[in-house]
């Protein structure tokens, strides 16, 4: 990104927020907001504001990924649970609580690693700085 700073005092067209405000709470981890506010600033938000946009698209990269992960380890837990419940043994019903447990532990892991990113995109963009995750920050710099 050539500038990829805003101009100071720089506020949002429809909200008329500060840009580092409206940054911020692209990440803001609660429910769907993390979703809704990103897609709220690409529509109302022009070209120009890149800085805006760039964490918007990386909020929304990010959110995305996020749910597809947790959608495959779901998926994964249900099918392990399906297929231990109807064999009936308990050999079966061990391994199948085993790796029930797994899949908690690493849920556990990337929720925690999630909570920690969306931190740290909040406080970047709360200081005006560009700060890019791996692949979807190149994403999201390209798009912006």
């Amino acid at each position: 990104m050539s500038n990829p700073y805003p101009p100071a005092g720089g506020k949002t067209k429809v909200l008329s927020l500060d840009y580092n405000i409206a940054a911020l709470l692209c990440y803001l981890p609660i429910c769907c907001i993390s979703i809704i506010v990103p897609i709220l600033m690409l529509v109302t938000e022009p070209k120009e504001s890149k800085f805006v946009r760039f964490h918007a698209i990386q909020s929304l990269a990010f959110a995305v990924v996020y749910a597809v992960i947790f959608g495959v380890i779901y998926v994964i837990a249900i099918a392990t649970a399906v297929g231990t419940s109807t064999t009936g043994s308990s050999a079966a019903g061990a391994a199948g609580a085993g790796i029930g447990l797994l899949l908690l532990l690493v849920e556990l892991a990337l929720g925690a690693i999630g909570l920690i990113v969306v931190i740290m995109g909040m406080v970047k963009a709360y200081q005006y700085k560009i700060w890019k995750l791996p692949v979807i920050g190149d994403f999201a710099e390209k798009r912006a």
